[in-house]
């Protein structure tokens, strides 16, 4: 996890009653791979047919990718992007058939050990659905995009193929239009070579494990010590020392007492990644006392 600046507190207007804390943290999305790039020279590899139409959104979806990589990577220099033409490629047939002897020629010629390669982006028929009315002509519209894509990451040093995925998704677009199925084809054809670079950002997003923004809760009672105390080190991410302070009220005869101080116990350990731990003082904290924000972690915890 990385840990962010605190967010405003949300106070209740009894000072007896317990209060909550909000925060936010960058918590890791588990759908991304992480590929071991070090020590590697990578280049990404757009597998484009006869259409010139084809080249133009397969070669964007492959620069979008490389620049997703680079970003996310943190990398100095851009990744290079290649065009080959399908006619010419060795392909890979279901996944483990490839010709050895072409991608290490391939290799050689453009000093890449890590390949990259994007082939096979097709769109689907669009849908439109009307959203919110403007006038009798005009109305916004949501145009939804089908696609599907291969992508394959091939180490030429090791001689395998190190990712691979026929990825399909849906890209939505908002349009202010007649309801006019020629206007609709006409403005969806003009920005599919953007679509196509959303949906190589897709691409890139998945060979590097992605950080999403959360927010956390914790519970606190003001002008008691006890719970101050904890509260200001949490605020630090001091989550140890937090944790050590909260202890002692999860013994409590106020059984909700006992259930906020385990809830944030439960939080604490989730910062500190012990997750299994943390699994047992949110499921601790719901037998004491179920509340919305203990249940819901409860919920959370168990995807990780």
């Amino acid at each position: 996890m990385r840990y962010l600046l605190p967010a405003v507190f949300a106070l209740l207007l009894c000072s007896c009653a317990p209060q909550t804390a909000f925060f936010q943290v960058d918590a890791r999305d588990m759908r991304g791979v992480d590929i071991d790039i070090k020590d590697k020279q990578i280049a990404v590899f757009s597998i484009t047919s006869a259409s010139a139409i084809d080249s133009v959104r397969g070669g964007n979806a492959a620069m979008a990718l490389a620049e997703k990589l680079q970003q996310d990577r943190g990398l100095e220099n851009p990744l290079p992007v290649f065009s080959v033409p399908m006619y010419d490629f060795a392909g890979f047939g279901d996944g483990s058939e490839f010709d050895k002897a072409y991608l290490k020629d391939l290799m050689l010629e453009t000093g890449a050990d890590l390949q990259l390669f994007v082939n096979n982006l097709r769109f689907g028929m669009f849908q439109v659905e009307s959203d919110v009315h403007y006038s009798v002509n005009y109305k916004e519209n949501i145009v939804s995009v089908p696609y599907t894509v291969d992508m394959h990451v091939y180490d030429a040093l090791e001689e395998k193929i190190a990712f691979q995925t026929c990825h399909k998704d849906t890209v939505y677009m908002k349009v202010l239009a007649r309801a006019n199925k020629k206007e609709f084809s006409g403005f969806v054809a003009s920005k599919l070579p953007e679509v196509s670079r959303v949906v190589g950002e897709i691409l890139g997003s998945k060979l590097t494990r992605q950080w999403e923004r959360e927010q956390r809760m914790l519970v606190n009672f003001p002008d008691n010590y006890e719970w101050e105390e904890p509260l200001a080190l949490a605020m630090e991410f001091k989550w140890k020392e937090a944790i050590a302070k909260w202890m002692p009220s999860t013994q409590s005869r106020n059984s909700r007492i006992a259930a906020y101080a385990s809830y944030n116990i439960a939080v604490g350990c989730e910062m500190l990644q012990q997750f299994e731990l943390a699994k047992e003082w949110a499921e601790f904290s719901v037998k004491k006392y179920n509340f919305t924000d203990n249940m819901l972690l409860k919920q959370q915890l168990k995807k990780k």
